[in-house]
């Protein structure tokens, strides 16, 4: 009923005092209703705009926004990929050092991308044409010497898959879980390694290589090949938004048939000349950048001219720092910034600048990058420091495990061995060790620099020509760089849709594929709130019925035990509680997760009350009528509790829903485990990753959310009732 009359409205302190009271109740839905919004948010986004904790997107409205956001999906968060993004994006601020930093930065990110999407026709046309050579470039380009983003959950599906096709050959009747597992048996036996969940398949490492460190060689195991496999399907579409979509478009203008088109997709290194000759023409249109970018050498380079070792070479001060005004001293040039200056030093000039370069190359430059020329008198040279190093043969023997009879048996290798099938173990040490030996003269130094320039040379055959095209102003070729920028703009423009909708889909399709593979995780769940909201609506209310209906001795005890029940949280009786579900070897059943809550004390009180006010002449009229206790119990006092169950019941769903640290303690079969167990473990496996626990946390919530929207009315009859009687 209204707290104020029709009449007693018409006064202004009335009216005031009900906007009061509509303000309050306004403001305090709102503190519930923010909260969730913003877990909502975050649910859709990714490392750049994570830590906004926004009530909604901004790149929902921002078009820099949306594309700044698709970037981490290309450059991972590896040691040093600051200094990469600032190679590829020379006008990011040096403030930019994480992607949180980023995301928070506003109005630094439209001042970045803003010229990115500039749409004159002019600038569109040169921005296609240097993105479709770079797709070029990059296709052509060694994986070794390229770093790979790819989320764990895309890593993991693809190896998954592989593997259960490779599983699938012997087994070809297989269901879809005996498949997954065999795939998983089939990986433990490859790896060398025991692999009991697609979870723990994880390439970090890989992702990670330290591909700046002079001694750094890629290692030669089954793993290391499949992050290869790995690799070269990212570089043809896979894991990019959109990009497969159009792929399978394009191959059905081909008019392949529908079979074909999944065994390209992606690309198998197995595919045809003409088949990768579709794909180039493809990537260049739709896909010009992936995941798969050459390593930037130039950054190493920049590196050391900060170092000390370059400080200490020019005689610098105390404070005095190499800046781009020190290059220019040097060199005689007029750059505005270290990142126009050219790598690889060119031949001609700069003849200050050689030492340093010298001494970079001599002491910096990646060993797996440099080559020597295996003449005689390379030869001659790499005996003589055998002979110092090992001083007999048969030493050299034991280390390499070969059979030689002299030194003129070890041949010197004009590049690094690659692998084992290339070379006896510890060859590679071997020859590290000697080019270290080596003065800078003797050493040809390669990156992804030179091949992309060696690339346009090829092309366009000058410098002046490449300007042209390109739209650049370029006074030496060795200030090109690979326009990976324009290749990931135009990428982008290409597949907006599937961009946008990408964090949403991965993180929810990260978590479901999650939960849904956990065997018996949802059974598990079901019956659990089934039997417990069954125990609850049979024990408590027979409990209460009891102490109401019959004069029990020391009944007064039995309420206030029940209400002592709530004085404690549940933890204290968590240990108690496992060792008597230990002793009655109960434990990882449902009987040990349903009993210890079947009986709620609180819960019993309040029934026992609600028992208590109703009229007793219910009860004489229905045993004049020869009704029997039971009868009574089910047809004359239950209908009139209804709300009191109803609110029971929905205490009991909670309880079994969302309660995990009684499941986690009491199973120690995962086969036992609950969603709740599941999100918890979810939210241990992705801690860096928090976007994912969150779309977790949002899918946790709909099956609450639905009982509450269904079952309001009668929330809400058993809230008013009890307060009203």
């Amino acid at each position: 009923m209204p707290i104020t009359t029709v009449m007693g409205r018409r006064s202004w302190s009335q009216r005031i005092f009900i906007w009061v009271i509509t303000a309050a109740l306004t403001f305090f839905g709102a503190t519930m209703a923010i909260p969730f919004l913003i877990t909502l948010t975050s649910s859709t986004t990714n490392p750049y705009d994570y830590d906004r904790f926004s009530i909604l997107p901004k790149s929902l409205w921002s078009e820099e926004d949306r594309l700044m956001k698709t970037l981490p999906g290309f450059l991972a968060d590896f040691p040093g990929w600051h200094e990469v993004l600032q190679y590829h994006f020379p006008e990011a601020p040096t403030r930019w050092t994480s992607w949180r930093t980023i995301g928070l930065d506003g109005e630094g990110v439209a001042r970045l991308v803003r010229p990115l999407l500039e749409t004159a026709p002019d600038e569109v046309a040169r921005r296609r044409l240097r993105a479709a050579d770079y797709a070029d470039f990059s296709l052509a380009h060694p994986l070794e010497d390229c770093r790979v983003t790819l989320t764990r959950e895309k890593a993991s599906d693809f190896i998954t898959a592989h593997y259960a096709g490779v599983w699938e050959q012997t087994h070809p009747d297989a269901s879809r879980a005996a498949r997954e597992q065999g795939a998983l048996e089939a990986l433990s036996q490859a790896w060398r390694m025991p692999i009991e969940s697609t979870i723990a398949i994880s390439f970090e490492g890989e992702m990670r290589r330290p591909m700046a460190q002079q001694s750094f060689a890629p290692q030669d195991n089954p793993k290391s090949r499949d992050f290869l496999v790995l690799a070269d399907a990212v570089r043809h579409g896979f894991g990019v938004p959109g990009v497969s979509a159009g792929w399978k478009t394009f191959l059905r203008g081909k008019g392949l048939d529908e079979e074909r088109i999944a065994a390209l997709n992606p690309l198998p290194r197995t595919a045809s000349a003409e088949e990768k000759e579709w794909w180039r023409t493809f990537a260049r249109d739709q896909a010009p950048a992936s995941p798969v970018v050459p390593f930037p050498m130039a950054v190493s380079w920049r590196e050391f001219l900060s170092s000390d070792a370059v400080r200490r070479t020019l005689g610098m001060k105390e404070g005095e720092f190499f800046t781009v005004a020190t290059y220019n001293r040097l060199a005689g040039t007029a750059y505005a910034s270290l990142s126009q200056t050219p790598f690889p030093l060119p031949s001609r000039g700069f003849e200050a600048l050689r030492p340093l370069w010298d001494l970079f190359v001599r002491e910096r430059y990646p060993l797996r990058l440099t080559t020597i020329e295996a003449s005689p008198e390379m030869q001659g040279r790499y005996e003589t420091f055998l002979r110092e190093r090992y001083k007999t043969v048969a030493a050299l023997n034991r280390l390499l495990r070969t059979q030689a009879s002299v030194w003129a048996d070890f041949p010197v290798r004009s590049e690094m061995p690659e692998n084992a099938a290339d070379a006896t173990a510890g060859e590679r040490e071997v020859w590290m060790d000697f080019v270290k030996s080596l003065p800078a003269e003797d050493r040809r130094v390669r990156s992804s620099e030179s091949a992309y320039q060696d690339f346009l040379r090829s092309r366009y055959g000058s410098v002046e020509e490449v300007n042209r095209v390109y739209g650049w102003t370029l006074s030496c070729l060795e200030e090109a760089r690979p326009p990976f920028a324009d290749a990931w703009v135009e990428t982008w423009r290409r597949h907006q849709s599937a961009f946008s909708w990408a964090p949403f889909l991965e993180n929810y399709g990260t978590i479901a594929r999650f939960l849904v593979r956990q065997g018996n995780a949802l059974p598990v769940t079901f019956w659990l709130i089934f039997l417990s909201v069954g125990a609850t609506l049979t024990i408590n209310p027979l409990a209460a019925y009891a102490l109401s209906r019959f004069n029990l001795r020391a009944k007064d005890k039995i309420l206030l035990f029940c209400l002592a029940t709530a004085a404690f949280p549940a933890m204290v009786s968590a240990i108690p509680g496992y060792l008597l579900m230990r002793d009655l070897g109960l434990l990882n059943t449902f009987f040990a997760l349903v009993l210890p809550g079947a009986a709620n004390g609180m819960a019993i009180f309040i029934l026992k009350g609600f028992y208590d006010s109703l009229p007793q002449e219910l009860f004489e009229a229905a045993t004049i009528d020869g009704a029997k206790e039971w009868q009574i119990f089910l047809f004359v006092t239950l209908p009139m509790v209804k709300p009191i169950m109803a609110i029971n019941a929905l205490n009991a769903f909670m309880h079994a829903y969302s309660s995990w640290e009684w499941a986690l303690i009491i199973c120690q079969r995962k086969d036992m485990w609950t969603l709740s167990v599941w999100l918890y473990q979810a939210s241990q496996w992705w801690a860096d990753q928090p976007w994912i626990t969150t779309a977790g946390f949002v899918i946790a919530s709909i099956p609450t959310l639905l009982v509450f929207l269904f079952c309001q009315k009668i929330i809400m009859r058993g809230i008013i009732v009890p307060s009203m009687k």
